[in-house]
């Protein structure tokens, strides 16, 4: 009976303590009230390699100051593209500090990928953990992962590609499937060019 509700609980949730955390998993957490989630590559000792904004996104809002750099030694603002950071300041990235890690499980079936929400979960294959830990570190090293695109080139293109080869996002894909949204996107990249 454990067994059949350990597996109930892992359909809806992935949710994990960061002691619990291997290097090479592939981990979330949720942003702006769970509309969508920030995803990462744990590589070891509470750090993880991630992928933000390739440009800053300061706006004048400090002053023009700098904020200090985190114990980790990832400073926002300065540090920009793959980055390597801490789990806090991976919790903090972005408008709304998260407190709960979940890991994104590879190799599920589709009929349990269709019950699970976009961006938790993949069918792919995922390589092992110290060819996914070595590819997050060598994207770091030469921070080569290309310019950050919300729907072409993000954090959850960047950590699918470190699992399994391909550039993939989850929540992209199913926004994208909504009947006006590709419309729009496209109405929004041709007035910002």
């Amino acid at each position: 009976m454990e067994k059949m509700i350990e597996k109930g609980k892992r359909l809806f949730t992935h949710r994990k303590d960061s002691c619990r955390l291997k290097p090479g998993d592939h981990i979330y957490s949720f942003r702006g009230f769970y509309s969508y989630s920030h995803h990462a590559i744990y590589v070891s000792e509470d750090c993880v390699i991630h992928f933000i904004h390739t440009e800053s996104d300061d706006n004048g809002v400090s002053g023009g100051q700098e904020e200090p750099p985190c114990k980790c030694g990832y400073q926002r603002n300065v540090h920009l593209g793959v980055v390597k950071s801490c789990l806090d300041c991976f919790l903090s990235y972005g408008t709304h500090f998260s407190e709960t890690l979940h890991v994104y499980e590879y190799e599920e079936s589709s009929l349990v990928k269709k019950f699970k929400r976009a961006g938790t979960c993949s069918t792919s294959k995922s390589k092992p953990p110290e060819e996914v830990v070595a590819v997050a570190t060598a994207l770091h090293k030469e921070n080569a992962f290309g310019s950050y695109d919300l729907v072409d080139n993000n954090c959850e293109h960047f950590a699918t590609f470190c699992k399994t080869g391909t550039r993939s996002s989850e929540q992209v894909h199913s926004v994208m499937n909504k009947p006006f949204i590709p419309t729009l996107v496209n109405v929004v990249k041709l007035s910002s060019s």
